[in-house]
């Protein structure tokens, strides 16, 4: 349709269009307010990389049929400015992003709802942790956002940070990873290595995929569950070798802040202790501890507005009651979670007795679980990886 046959309105709309993808030339991590699928909810962090995008897509309809104003001769990528009439009219209608949760890329269309990304300053103090493990974290992140230069002077060799979470679940790792990332105002790229696989020349793809964009994004990456490529080496286990080793291979190169999570490291390879440069060990919440993270939960429930919806005041009466309960910080936050879905069902505000339920049902549960877990421990129902058989479950339930 010809320009002159635009409404005000829809002229206006068309520049605000350009003014956003001119702001999102390069890369930028954004917020995005609406919601693409199912999978995704509102405020949801997404990498804006259009050439990335087009290298990895070089023949998709948007690759190959987008103008592309930012590319002209006309006008420098360092102009805030930006293009004018009528280069500005003809800005592409989808946006692509990067989803670091889901691993995928989506295209949005609303460009109203892209937001500059708020970081949260006070993650890495609501960080539960001894304050001694806190401190040296912070020396060594801030360390590493102070210079490019590394200790590794061999060239090509990386000079990153690379730190080794090992501890129960819902002890603090992964929220260790997120705060760390908030701290330094980097994107955060999680990966559960369980999902890599376990052929050595895939998992050596997957691995140098999630580098790259680690490295162009300037992201902290998190590689959970990641016992599986630090396990020691062994004559008999040639594959796990190979994975070991192309693992090995990966750290030697990577060059920005690294974060391995793990839940067992009994035979750890020693070759990792030269690679890693701080690993810590978290230990079993204590009730110090539980209560903080219980506050903390609530706290934040707080600076979103839920005071309508939630009797703080009846919670922090019973506090202590709920402190009792040893639970991790997954399962707590699991069961605030519950309480607030009962109450919503019920069509009151959430109060200690609706937590008290939850935390009930989900005692009753890990009660059961650790009486299956005991009386299949005692006949042998193990297999070699630790994990249980279904046959041995069965006979159990049976």
């Amino acid at each position: 349709m010809p320009l002159k046959y635009a409404t005000h309105s829809v002229q206006e709309k068309l520049v605000k269009r350009a003014k956003t993808w001119w702001k999102l030339r390069g890369k930028h991590l954004v917020s995005y307010e609406g919601i693409l699928s199912n999978e995704t909810q509102a405020g949801q962090r997404f990498m804006i990389d259009f050439d990335t995008y087009k290298k990895l897509h070089p023949w998709s309809k948007y690759s190959r049929r987008t103008y592309d104003p930012s590319k002209s001769e006309r006008y420098s990528p360092e102009d805030d400015q930006g293009p004018q009439a009528p280069e500005m009219y003809l800005f592409p209608t989808m946006i692509p992003g990067f989803d670091l949760r889901r691993k995928k890329w989506g295209k949005f269309n609303r460009y109203w709802q892209i937001r500059d990304v708020v970081w949260n300053d006070k993650a890495f103090g609501n960080l539960v942790a001894d304050e001694d493990m806190k401190e040296l974290i912070l020396a060594l992140v801030t360390n590493q956002l102070d210079t490019e230069k590394g200790t590794d002077l061999i060239d090509n060799k990386g000079n990153g940070l690379i730190m080794l979470l090992h501890g129960s679940p819902g002890t603090g790792k992964t929220f260790t990873a997120e705060s760390v990332a908030e701290m330094a105002r980097k994107p955060l790229y999680p990966v559960t290595c369980g999902d890599i696989g376990t052929d050595p020349e895939e998992v050596e793809k997957y691995l140098q995929s999630v580098f790259h964009l680690g490295k162009i994004w300037d992201c902290v990456v998190l590689l959970d569950e990641a016992e599986v490529f630090l396990e020691q080496r062994s004559l008999q286990d040639l594959n796990r070798n190979a994975l070991v080793s192309v693992f090995l291979r990966a750290l030697e190169y990577y060059g920005g802040i690294l974060i391995l999570t793990t839940n067992r490291v009994g035979t750890f390879d020693e070759a990792f202790k030269s690679r890693i440069q701080l690993a810590l060990r978290y230990e079993k919440l204590q009730g110090y501890q539980r209560k903080q993270i219980w506050r903390n939960f609530f706290t934040r429930l707080k600076e979103i507005g839920e005071e309508d919806k939630i009797d703080f005041d009846d919670i922090q009466l019973n506090l202590d009651e709920l402190t009792r309960h040893e639970m991790n910080g997954r399962q707590i936050r699991n069961s605030i979670t519950t309480a607030r879905q009962l109450a919503k069902y019920k069509g009151r505000k959430m109060t200690f007795s609706h937590l008290k339920r939850a935390i009930s049902v989900a005692n009753k549960f890990d009660r059961y679980l650790a009486d299956v877990q005991d009386g299949i421990d005692e006949h042998g129902g193990r297999g070699e990886d630790g994990r249980y058989s279904d046959e041995s479950l069965a006979r159990q339930d049976g």
